[in-house]
């Protein structure tokens, strides 16, 4: 049995991202791998997930009681077999909330080798303008040493019928998770 942590970063409800991620959620509740997901991008501010500066720039912060990061999603990551990683497509990179989380992973990369990873991404965009994003996902794994099971690139998903196509493939491969 699989541990599995879903990392999402969209701030949308129902977006292109998040059916990506929902339908690897449903094929992997159909095996007997556990799973935790985190949606990093639909968190309020009870649950802060970056840590902001009031003060002057340089001054170290303390980690705030509340902080689910540390007290929920690390613990989580630690545990886990496989890690997966959901954005939508910014400006030709991952959305800032994915990002906050996995600049997170910097006190914890010892750690955290030597797991397993899955990526996914939907954008409106072509293959093409996610060129970036697969070089960064690339240098990320290698620099995580972790191994790299499959990565989705859903391009154009504003196109209902081809999003489900990604869709159906991320179903797929939560099915194919042991």
């Amino acid at each position: 049995m699989a541990k599995i942590v879903i990392l999402t970063g969209s701030p949308h409800f129902n977006g292109a991202s998040q059916k990506l991620a929902d339908s690897f959620e449903k094929g992997i509740e159909e095996t007997e791998s556990e799973v935790y997901r985190y949606d990093a991008g639909l968190q309020g501010e009870s649950e802060p997930h970056f840590l902001q500066l009031e003060h002057a720039p340089g001054m170290e912060i303390g980690i705030p009681d509340n902080d689910v990061v540390e007290k929920e999603v690390i613990p989580k990551l630690l545990a886990a077999d496989v890690v997966v990683l959901v954005s939508s497509l910014y400006y030709f990179g991952l959305n800032a909330q994915l990002k906050t989380i996995i600049d997170r992973f910097y006190d914890y990369n010892h750690e955290l080798k030597d797991k397993k990873m899955i990526f996914m991404m939907a954008g409106y965009g072509t293959q093409e303008d996610m060129d970036a994003v697969k070089l960064h996902i690339k240098k990320l794994s290698s620099y995580m040493r972790w191994k790299m099971i499959d990565q989705i690139y859903a391009d154009d998903s504003w196109n209902e019928q081809k999003l489900e196509k990604f869709a159906q493939k991320a179903y797929n491969l939560g099915k194919s998770i042991k």
